[in-house]
């Protein structure tokens, strides 16, 4: 990889990261970068909320396109606090799970909801 950039977070979107559409800015410019060639260090300073459906968008989503060791090879995060970090390293973690194996876990969804909106239905 050429060199690495550092992506601000708060630079893209401002302090507030919740939205699913903040965080597919945030996995654009990351694939942006990737694909010219460079590796990122996302840096996670200023913000005042972050919640996991940012990151799934921003980092979990990654998983369905680069492999784990790709990624550890070019992806660093900086300037995270122990609770954010204990977010992200579960977002991660939820990631890889789920993009080892996605057709298991959306049929053992479609099973699950199915389940609840046919009990919902034998109530009425």
């Amino acid at each position: 990889m050429a060199n690495r950039i550092t992506l601000k977070i708060y630079d893209l979107i401002g302090p507030i990261w919740v939205s699913t559409d903040d965080g597919q800015k945030v996995f654009d410019k990351i694939v942006a970068a990737f694909e010219a060639g460079r590796a990122v260090d996302l840096s996670f300073a200023h913000h005042e909320n972050l919640i996991s459906s940012f990151l799934n968008a921003a980092i979990g989503q990654l998983y369905s396109s680069y492999s784990e060791d790709f990624l550890a090879q070019h992806l660093a995060f900086a300037d995270l606090d122990d609770d954010d970090r204990i977010m992200l390293d579960r977002t991660i973690d939820n990631a890889k799970r789920y993009f080892a194996n996605p057709d298991a876990y959306d049929q053992a969804w479609e099973d699950e909801i199915g389940k609840e909106i046919d009990e919902e239905f034998d109530e009425e």
